[in-house]
């Protein structure tokens, strides 16, 4: 009985991550799209933060908190860092 529950709850979790990387791809099919280099890069910025949270979601149903960790430091480092990106090619 174990087992059974163990894996349903096993491929639950796989469908969520995958969904969740298939939400992932809309900011890519938009940055294909646009050709404004300010919309490239808030577009990019979204695709980082939902990478992010994959990662943080990933972390959290195996268990390893270390993961979550490294994905909650992306997601705080790499906004501000596209940020800082943003502001500089608004200025040139």
């Amino acid at each position: 009985m174990s087992t059974i529950q163990n894996l349903s709850l096993n491929l639950i979790e796989y469908g969520i991550i995958y969904i969740m990387l298939l939400i992932s791809m809309i900011p890519v099919i938009a940055i294909s799209r646009t050709t404004d280099t300010p919309e490239r890069i808030l577009y990019a910025s979204s695709f980082g933060s939902k990478l992010a949270f994959i990662i943080i979601t990933a972390g959290i149903f195996r268990g390893d908190w270390m993961i979550g960790c490294i994905g909650a430091f992306i997601l705080i480092v790499g906004d501000a860092g596209m940020l800082i990106l943003s502001l500089l090619e608004m200025k040139i």
